[in-house]
């Protein structure tokens, strides 16, 4: 028979290693957080797997003979662990990041349908400051960006950055090797990709989500030593920004491949959407923030097509004429 009491927690386990099939780096917890126990996903699921299991195995032992008093105890046992796995599922929601794979990166329709990272020419000089619109939540209140202009080149090391720090209890500070970080987004490692990821994450720092009763930054904290590991903790309050907007997961090999500006900016519209519609052009370029020309967008629009069809992101039968984009997610 089950004994009465509650099965034993599970110790914090050694620092997980990513799976193999993800190309971003993996991070280790900095300095004493490393020892906190439920830093991981992995232990609260782990740990809660072990209440389920204890509470299955006191069910069966109901099914035997047993005195009032024994079968008390059992109902009591179940009770508590089942009170126990609650609080550990509240854990997983309030203060982690939704779970994507290795071969995944994720965002929210107000992060990827936006103007939020705008598609902008590189020789177009930034806005030192910005108030948008992004979105609104369930409740109608608006979601509003308030910070330094950004662009798909940040959204690339964003996502990248809340990959990387995906089953870690948000908040944490995380390091990781700056030379690895560059190789994967940059495609090298040299004094210009070190001053480009550091200019990225300190302009994702200085951008704020701004919510009815709440703020939120991109980026909370960012160490970037002259040498040894970078580190990097997301705003503990990012895990709400995923409850008041809907998920949206992006395939990491197809996201990284693309060019940032309109092809990337398409590819998130385009996984944020069960179906694809003829779109105008001027509403879409309302959408990514672009100050193209309609005559320069309508190229670009061609070739970010033209890849995006490439990668079947989207079918081969794709138009774009009379400011109308037609287009159609690929057959199964």
């Amino acid at each position: 028979m089950a004994k009465p009491g509650k099965p034993p927690v599970a110790a914090p386990l050694a620092l997980p290693s990513a799976a193999p099939i993800s190309p971003l780096p993996e991070v280790e917890p900095a300095d004493y957080e490393a020892v906190r126990p439920g830093l991981f996903r992995r232990e609260l699921l782990q740990t809660k797997q072990e209440h389920r299991a204890a509470r299955n195995d006191a069910s069966r032992d109901l099914k035997k003979r047993l005195s009032a008093e024994e079968r008390q105890d059992i109902y009591h046992f179940i009770a508590s662990n089942a009170e126990d796995e609650a609080l550990l599922e509240e854990r997983l929601q309030n203060h982690f990041v939704p779970q994507h794979s290795p071969g995944q990166l994720l965002g929210t329709r107000a992060l990827l349908v936006s103007p939020l990272f705008q598609v902008r020419s590189k020789s177009q000089p930034r806005s030192e400051h910005l108030e948008l619109t992004i979105g609104g939540t369930p409740t109608g209140s608006p979601i509003q960006y308030r910070g330094p202009e950004l662009r798909q080149s940040d959204a690339r090391v964003f996502l990248a950055l809340l990959h990387m720090l995906r089953d870690l209890w948000a908040g944490t500070r995380a390091s990781f090797e700056a030379r690895e970080l560059c190789t994967v987004l940059f495609g090298r490692y040299d004094g210009d990709s070190r001053r480009q990821l550091r200019e990225h994450i300190y302009r994702l720092q200085r951008g704020l989500l701004v919510f009815e009763r709440f703020s939120v930054q991109l980026v909370q904290t960012f160490l970037y030593p002259a040498r040894g590991p970078w580190t990097v903790a997301l705003d503990e309050s990012i895990v709400q920004l995923f409850r008041v907007s809907p998920e949206v997961w992006l395939d990491i090999e197809n996201r990284l491949a693309l060019p940032d500006g309109l092809a990337s900016w398409l590819y998130g519209y385009i996984e944020s959407q069960t179906k694809l519609i003829p779109m105008e052009l001027p509403k879409l370029i309302a959408l990514c923030g672009s100050q193209a020309s309609p005559k320069a967008f309508a190229e670009a629009m061609r070739e970010a097509l033209a890849l995006l069809s490439a990668r079947r992101v989207i079918d081969t039968g794709w138009s774009v004429n009379q400011d109308k984009v037609r287009w159609r997610k690929p057959r199964n």
